[in-house]
């Protein structure tokens, strides 16, 4: 594929992203996985969830297919509302698509909404996927599958409180 030279292009390519993204569920086959992968070059560096989770992205085509599916065991997208978006193109050909959404998700058959979030998404000059960074905050996702599994980050503090025992930070104790 040539480079991606204009916006409309750039968007198409992002559009395609989130169109396949929003069509997954946790029940999607292999084939509409691959599908997903084949979006993304074979070296690329992602992080689906969060850029909270820094220190480990998925590395590579078949890692990020392997988070996704991840995810959509306890949410998916079910409606996507772009609010902002900006390209911006290096010199080497690739692209970075800044994208500002308000979605709509369906949490473990919980809706929440809205649940913002921003992604810098960077094609290479060939337009695949080399690089996808989503920045959101978590939080009310995590506390749904918290409520409805019994288990995450935040029971801890859950039974802490039940007692009326203060939390200290780790550096304190």
């Amino acid at each position: 594929m040539a480079a991606l030279k204009n916006e409309d292009a750039v968007y198409a390519k992002l559009d395609a992203l989130y169109h396949t993204i929003d069509s997954l569920k946790s029940t999607s086959t292999p084939e509409e996985l691959a599908a997903f992968g084949a979006l993304f070059s074979e070296n690329c560096i992602t992080y689906l969830r969060s850029m909270r989770e820094f220190e480990t992205p998925s590395v590579g085509r078949q890692a990020t297919i392997d988070e996704l599916k991840e995810i959509l065991a306890q949410y998916h997208v079910a409606e996507r509302r772009i609010l902002s978006r900006s390209v911006s193109t290096s010199a080497d050909g690739s692209s970075t698509v800044f994208s500002e959404s308000k979605n709509k998700l369906h949490v473990l058959g919980e809706s929440l909404d809205p649940f913002y979030e921003t992604a810098v998404v960077t094609f290479d000059n060939e337009g695949l996927i080399q690089g996808l960074k989503n920045y959101s905050c978590r939080s009310h996702i995590v506390e749904i599958v918290q409520r409805e599994t019994g288990v995450g980050p935040y029971m801890e503090g859950i039974v802490r409180a039940r007692k009326g025992e203060k939390e200290k930070a780790a550096c304190c104790q």
